[in-house]
């Protein structure tokens, strides 16, 4: 059995579930650089962030650690889960959402720009 650093497991882990650094970053309140350098090796992650990690990444604590599932079983990642699959959407509907309420937000301020404009021209007083 080919042997694994716990950096190529957390990278192997989250391209599985199509989950970019950034994405896994933002989910567990990091730096992108950080977990960068836990799948380079430079660094591992703290134990408080490890079973958050392995949430995230959808993989057992264990495998993360030492390559091997509960049953001593070596463990592969699935392909991107269901629920990764739903949180993808999820992120997407959530930035439409966003640019939706900017563009409310322009053209609510243009109304207001040209009601002001015709009260203006209509000799009315703001």
């Amino acid at each position: 059995m080919q042997e694994t650093t716990m950096g190529s497991r957390i990278q192997q882990a989250r391209h599985e579930q199509g989950l970019s650094v950034r994405e896994v970053a933002s989910r567990l309140c990091m730096k992108p650089a950080t977990i960068e350098n836990w799948e380079n090796d430079r660094s591992e992650p703290r134990a408080n962030k490890l079973l958050t990690l392995s949430g995230v990444l959808n993989v057992p604590l264990l495998w993360l650690l030492e390559g091997e599932d509960p049953s001593g079983r070596s463990y592969q990642p699935a392909a991107v889960s269901e629920t990764a699959k739903i949180q993808q959407k999820l992120e997407r509907a959530q930035a439409m959402q966003q640019e939706v309420a900017a563009l409310l937000a322009e053209a609510t301020a243009d109304v207001d720009r040209l009601q002001k404009a015709l009260d203006a021209e209509q000799g009315f007083a703001a």
